[in-house]
């Protein structure tokens, strides 16, 4: 059917034909299915694709099942796992002069959102879990301190009850960075749940991934109406979205954040096999490490809940840096790498390559958030301002374990595994 065809509706078979595309079906599959779909009446109204004038929205369904499936009292779907935490940092108020602490090992996204809410990151240690050290985040703390974003890496989960302990101390959000760990817990609950809000990533390398996409998770009632408002820059999501505000603080100038619907479509499906691929992977991590012996000056990375690790990577703390190098190299148990090591390599997720804070850099010449008149003091960024963090990260090598690795798959890669390390060390 061709575009005149189609001249009364805007969408038709041949966006969707489209989609089917992108799953590389055969031209002759895709011919049938057109013959199936062309052959139903399509409605004046089909494919209208903006959440807010669909009655069977799939923005919203997608966000009503997350909050069923992690126990959460609001779901907001965003178009990113940056924009989730940039709309995160804002609901709570986050803004200039404020400070965030933040881990030293994180993607630089984490970072990012901080300066971006227009904050100033205050950057500290993780310790041997590769998540934040709590006593470190409590030594950190001053009178600009707002928020404190734990950032569950690699699928690990954070030690949620220290870190809750201190900010609710010092009155202090706490707010959860679970790009990288979406459907793990801590002690039975889901990640991204515990603390005041949590920040999900959806991209395709995540957990569960619908291309592009993210999600704020939280129960708190005006921490979610402050995020729908800077997620859709005035507020359309609203009862009446041309009333004036219901509460001050609800409107404000904002960003567009909203999830695309064939973006949350995806969403849908993805989500219905997050504890699926969770359990999967967290076999597999915990017949490995059960099955492989490491040599004496080895250890695995300890996690704060065996039982909640989303298990899609494998970690293994040497005791010398040059211990490690020699496990990459020699391309230990059919493959492994060293996180953060930058032989040759610049990495995103360690401090010291973060030229943008580092050098304090800004999208103009004069500097904010670092120069705003509001800041009135600096943490002294330099690459060695964390040494624990750059002493655990050159000693790291991980490995990672997809979600088709079977039961006799974990048990041959440990088998190689142990044999490769005996090998070499």
């Amino acid at each position: 059917m061709g575009t005149e065809a189609h001249s009364t509706v805007k969408y038709s078979t041949d966006e969707l034909m489209e989609v089917v595309d992108l799953f590389q079906v055969s031209a002759a599959a895709q011919a049938r299915i057109r013959d199936i779909l062309e052959a139903e009446a399509t409605p004046p109204d089909a494919g209208n694709f903006f959440r807010y004038y669909n009655p069977r929205s799939k923005v919203e369904q997608f966000e009503r099942l997350v909050e069923s499936t992690v126990s959460v009292k609001h779901a907001l779907a965003v178009n990113s796992g940056t924009s989730a935490l940039i709309a995160a940092l804002v609901a709570a108020g986050v803004g200039p002069g404020d400070e965030v602490i933040v881990p030293a090992y994180t993607f630089f996204a984490s970072v990012s959102a901080v300066v971006v809410a227009k904050a100033i990151p205050v950057i500290v240690e993780i310790d041997e879990t590769l998540t934040l050290d709590p006593a470190a985040v409590e030594a950190a703390i001053t009178p600009r301190t707002k928020a404190i974003m734990t950032v569950h890496m690699l699928g690990l989960p954070s030690k949620m009850d220290e870190l809750l302990a201190v900010a609710r101390k010092h009155d202090l959000l706490l707010i959860e960075d679970t790009a990288q760990a979406f459907g793990g817990t801590y002690k039975g609950k889901y990640l991204g749940t515990i603390g005041d809000v949590g920040c999900v990533s959806l991209d395709a390398y995540k957990v569960i991934g619908t291309g592009e996409g993210g999600l704020v998770l939280t129960d708190n009632d005006w921490l979610h109406t402050r995020a729908q408002s800077y997620h859709d820059t005035a507020a359309c999501w609203r009862p009446d979205r041309y009333a004036r505000e219901r509460q001050a603080g609800e409107l404000f100038c904002g960003e567009n954040y909203r999830m695309p619907e064939l973006c949350a479509a995806v969403g849908l499906a993805q989500l219905r096999r997050l504890d699926w691929v969770n359990t999967r992977t967290r076999a597999a991590w915990t017949r490995i490490r059960e099955e492989t012996r490491l040599p004496a000056c080895a250890t695995w990375v300890a996690a704060n809940d065996d039982k909640g690790v989303c298990g899609y990577t494998l970690g293994i703390l040497f005791e010398t840096a040059g211990q490690a190098a020699r496990a990459v190299q020699a391309k230990i148990g059919l493959g492994g790498l060293a996180a953060g090591d930058t032989r040759g390599v610049r990495n995103w997720h360690v401090y010291w390559c973060w030229d943008h804070i580092m050098e304090k850099k800004s999208a103009t010449a004069e500097g904010c958030p670092f120069t705003c008149p509001h800041v009135t003091r600096l943490p002294e960024y330099h690459p060695d301002m964390c040494p624990t963090t750059r002493d655990i990260i050159s000693r790291l090598v991980t490995l990672g374990i997809g979600v088709a690795m079977t039961d006799e798959a974990a048990a041959a890669r440990a088998a190689r595994l142990t044999a490769d390390l005996a090998a070499r060390f």
